[in-house]
């Protein structure tokens, strides 16, 4: 008999499609997000970048006003990485990013974003 699944993540995560740089040592990168929570992102990328990683990322967070976006700059560890396997790029990976240092307002400001979504996918039943 199979247990049922526990969720371990402390954070909400949506998906959602978000622009954003990833930068190290040796390689940068731009991307979108697949998901995205408090503590972290989910993407796609061109490259490598080895496991435990130290990035930098600037995540282009939509406003409420369409025409702008709230810069975020972001340091993170790569804790995820594995080959897309349905792409013809060898190099195509998808990538998990643990944010390591974040400013509490910008934390306040994703997860701001993130119920703003939630609560427009809410389905109302009477």
């Amino acid at each position: 008999m199979s247990r049922p699944k526990v969720e371990r993540r402390k954070h909400l995560r949506v998906e959602e499609k978000i622009p954003l740089k990833i930068k190290d040592e040796g390689f940068d990168t731009i991307s979108v997000t697949k998901n995205i929570s408090c503590s972290g992102v989910f993407c796609q990328v061109d490259g490598y970048f080895p496991l435990l990683s130290k990035v930098k990322i600037v995540l282009l967070l939509p406003s409420e006003e369409k025409s702008k976006a709230h810069p975020i700059h972001i340091e993170g560890v790569i804790v995820r990485s594995e080959p897309v396997k349905s792409s013809s790029n060898p190099d195509c990976r998808n990538i998990g990013i643990f944010f390591s240092r974040i400013k509490k307002q910008d934390t306040t400001k994703i997860s701001t974003y993130i119920n703003s979504i939630l609560a427009k996918r809410m389905v109302i039943i009477n």
